[in-house]
This record gives structure tokens, C-alpha cells and sequence, in this order.
């Protein structure tokens, strides 16, 4: 029994020694990792500033050389420089706003050997650039190309002898926590039952948390389904009064009597635009529930573009909006009722947030149509294009798209998709265009085979372009 207590204490000694060890290893291992990243980006920082004060000495000397003007870049060169120059200090000195060390508190015996280099070279540095922006070329140059240079290549060099020391370090630990890793398996050996019971016990926590995560997520489903339900059922009893509302509106809008009396006409007017507006916001949020409940399907049908621009565009226009039509007959395969309500909010969009001159252009483009809608407005801004056909996007603390719910661009998206086309943004000439692509109905002619038949038209015959321009013109007529 003395005996087992004995061996058991020695054991126990033992395991304590390794663990030790190992810890005792992995802490020498990180602490030499860290000051061999260092003394890699001391390495770095250093060849950015010799690069980034080389790149400003010689645009200064092909200004001075030839007259041009190469300011602005000479600036960032220093800009670079310099910042670079602090990381460099930061590296080996520390920086104490962060409270971080550097590689001279890490290696003191690098502060003697090192520290005169980077001195050295730090003063050298701060001298051309002082010279630099003083407009002295020729003395940067050749401050640059001797002491600037030879401090650099001696502090480099002592850096690569430090990083070479800490590498043999990190191998020479790596090492021993192999040979300890031997050991440590081997009296693993004896805990492997104690690792049994402990394993289970965890894997009972688990499945019991798991349990308690998937009946937390059931019920997450079950009010995501009622908030939809909710969403729609909402939007069906919406659309029936608002539809009321905007054909009894435009009804009246066509009486004489309301046309002699210029305010009943203006609010009549009010009426019919803020009703339709309205009813696409119910419409949206209408589509986005059935977008979610995975329950939107697609009625795909050859429909022609211009009648359905027609259609979409004609209402628009009684309601006050001026659009321009300029779009080339032609069939694509689609949803005739997702195409007018993607062509709606598009225009929608345009009246809001874009300028008072709007156009819809169509092109056949290969085997594909194009249908952009344009406007001169200002453009979104730079930092929302990546998420412009996300959901309730938002500009800073504030929403990006005012009065509105924040659903018609993302609809406008999965409607596009899932009609086996594709939508973008882009800005050109001070023109803010929404572009959808969608394809060709089957059989229809493509661009190249209608380039092919004009050629081949007698001169006195109008050209098929000619009859997509009388058209686009009709429409165009108020």
C-alpha cells in the first residue's frame, strides 16, 4: 500500500514536472514568436520607409529636372514614410498609449546593439524629408543614396541576426515540447478512464443545451410564421380598399367639373399619386412575406417589352410624373404582373430619390434585353452601392430610404433572379441608371440576327429601328 501511495506520489510529481516544462516551453515559444513578428515588421516598416522616401526624393528630382508638378504624390510618400517611421519606433521601443512593449524590453541586449541603428537611421530618415519639403532635391538625393542607405542596410542587417536568433530559439523549444509531448502521452495513458467520464458528462450538456436551442428555434419559427401570416393577411386587406380608393380617384380626377377647379384637380391629383404609392408599398411588403414563406411563384409568359412599359409608364404620367420612353420592340420570356410591379418601383424610386428628368431605355443586347431606368439625379452614395439592394439599408444613424418601408430595391432583385435575369446600379455622366437584364422568349430574333436582316432591306423600307423610335416617340407624347 506504501508502495502504490509511493508511485502514485511519483507519478503525480512527475506529470506536475512535465506540465511545467510544457508550460514553461509554450510561454518561451510565444514570447519568442512575438518578438520575431517584431522584428519582421521592424524589418517591414523599414523597407517602406527606404522605399516610400526613395519614391519622394525621385519624383522631387524629375520635378526639379523637368517642371512637372508631382506634389500631391510626394506628399503621401512622406505621409507613408513617416507613419511607417512611428510603427518602426513603436516596434522596438514600445508605444505606451497601447501599453505595448517593444523589442528592446523583450531582448534587452538588442538596446545596445540595435537601438544606435535605429536611431541613426530614424534621424537620417526625418533629415530627407525635411529636405524634401523644403525643396531642396539635390540634398535629399544625396543623403538618400549614402547615409540614409548605408544606415539602413547595417540596421537590417543586425535585425536579421536577431530574427535568425529567435528562430533557432523557437526550434530549440519546439523541440523539447516534443520530447516532454512523448512523456506527457505516455502518462495520459493512466487518465484515459477519468477522460471517459469527463467526455460524457460534457456530451450530456451538450445534447441537453441542444435541446434547449432547438426549442428556443421552434418557437423563433413559429413567430417568424405568425409575422408573416400577420404580413400578409394585413397587405390582402390593404390592397382592396387602396385599390378602391386610387380607381375612384382617378375616376374623379377625369369629371369636368373637377378639371374647372384648379385645387379639387391638384388634390385629386395628390390623391391618386399618394394611393398608388401606397398600394406598391403594400405590394412589397405583400411580395416580401411570400418571398419568405418560400411561396412566390412565377407565371412565365413572351411579353413584349414595349407594351409593358406602356402600361406601366401611362399611369405614371396621368399621376404627374414626366418619363421619357425610348425602347426597342422586343420579346422576353418573364412574369408579366413581376415585370410591371419591378418596373414600377424602379420608376418609383426615380421619382423620390433621383432628378425630374426620367427615362426608360430598352436595347436588345445579344441574346438578352436591357431595360435601364434613368435618371439626372445625384447618385447614391459611395458607401451604400455594395448594400443598395439589401433590405431597410440605413446612412449612418438614419435610414437611407426615406418614406418608404425599405423593401422595393431588394424586391426588385428577387423578382429579377427568379426570373432567371440579373439587375444593377451604375452611374455614368452624371446619370444615375437601375439596369435589368432579362432574357430573349424563345424564338425571338437576337441583335445580331436583326443587324443581319437590315442589311439586307431594300433602302425605301423603314429600318425595324425606325418602328421602335415612332413607337418609343408616341409614347414619349404626353
Amino acid at each position: 500500500m506504501l508502495l502504490v501511495t509511493f508511485l502514485s506520489a511519483l507519478a503525480l510529481l512527475v506529470l506536475l514536472g512535465v506540465v511545467f516544462s510544457v508550460a514553461y516551453g509554450s510561454r518561451r515559444i510565444t514570447t519568442n514568436a512575438t518578438s520575431l513578428h517584431k522584428a519582421d515588421e521592424m524589418l517591414r516598416t523599414s523597407t517602406v520607409v527606404r522605399a516610400q522616401l526613395a519614391l519622394a526624393v525621385y519624383l522631387a528630382s524629375v520635378d526639379r529636372e523637368v517642371g512637372t508638378n508631382s506634389t500631391e504624390a510626394i506628399e503621401f510618400s512622406i505621409g507613408e514614410a513617416e507613419a511607417a517611421l512611428r510603427e518602426l519606433r513603436a516596434g522596438f521601443f514600445g508605444d505606451p498609449t497601447t501599453d505595448t512593449s517593444g523589442l528592446a524590453e523583450d531582448i534587452p541586449a538588442s538596446l545596445d546593439v540595435l537601438g544606435d541603428e535605429v536611431g541613426s537611421f530614424s534621424r537620417d530618415s526625418e533629415a530627407v524629408i525635411a529636405l524634401v519639403e523644403s525643396n531642396d532635391s539635390r540634398a535629399a538625393q544625396e543623403l538618400a543614396n549614402t547615409g540614409l542607405d548605408a544606415e539602413f542596410r547595417a540596421m537590417t542587417q543586425v535585425l536579421v541576426g536577431i530574427r535568425d536568433d529567435l528562430r533557432a530559439e523557437i526550434k530549440s523549444s519546439d523541440d523539447f515540447l516534443g520530447t516532454m509531448g512523448s512523456v506527457t502521452r505516455f502518462l495520459v495513458a493512466f487518465l484515459i478512464p477519468a477522460a471517459v467520464i469527463l467526455i460524457y458528462r460534457e456530451l450530456m450538456r451538450r445534447q441537453q443545451r441542444q435541446t434547449e436551442l432547438e426549442t428556443r428555434l421552434e418557437a423563433e419559427r413559429e413567430i417568424g410564421h405568425a409575422r408573416e401570416e400577420f404580413i400578409a393577411n394585413a397587405s390582402h386587406e390593404l390592397r382592396t380598399p387602396l385599390t378602391g380608393i386610387h380607381g375612384l380617384a382617378m375616376l374623379l380626377e377625369e369629371e369636368p367639373a373637377i378639371k374647372e377647379s384648379e385645387m379639387a384637380s391638384e388634390l385629386i391629383g395628390l390623391i391618386v399619386s399618394e394611393s398608388a404609392d401606397l398600394g406598391r408599398m403594400v405590394e412589397d411588403l405583400l411580395t416580401t412575406a411570400r418571398l419568405d414563406a418560400g411561396a412566390l411563384h412565377f407565371t412565365f409568359e413572351d411579353i413584349q417589352v414595349l407594351d409593358e412599359v406602356a402600361e406601366v409608364v401611362e399611369p405614371m404620367r396621368r399621376a404627374g410624373m414626366s418619363i421619357e420612353v425610348d425602347c426597342e420592340p422586343g420579346m422576353v420570356r418573364c412574369d408579366r404582373l413581376r415585370f410591371r410591379q419591378v418596373l414600377r418601383n424602379l420608376l418609383s424610386n426615380a421619382r423620390k430619390y433621383g432628378g425630374p428628368n426620367v427615362r426608360v431605355h430598352g436595347v436588345l443586347e445579344s441574346a438578352a434585353f436591357v431595360v435601364a431606368v434613368v435618371d439626372d439625379g445625384e447618385g447614391i452614395p459611395f458607401e451604400l452601392e455594395a448594400r443598395l439592394f439589401e433590405r431597410f439599408i440605413h446612412q449612418g444613424q438614419q435610414t437611407a430610404v426615406k418614406e418608404s418601408v425599405g423593401l422595393g430595391l431588394s424586391i426588385v432583385r428577387s423578382l429579377i433572379e427568379g426570373m432567371g435575369g440579373t439587375v444593377y446600379y451604375e452611374r455614368e455622366e452624371d446619370e444615375t441608371a437601375f439596369v435589368i437584364v432579362l432574357p430573349l422568349a424563345t424564338g425571338a430574333p437576337t441583335e445580331t440576327q436583326i443587324a443581319a436582316s437590315r442589311q439586307h432591306q431594300p433602302a425605301q423600307q423603314p429600318q425595324p429601328h425606325l418602328a421602335g423610335v415612332v413607337a418609343s416617340e408616341a409614347l414619349a407624347e404626353p
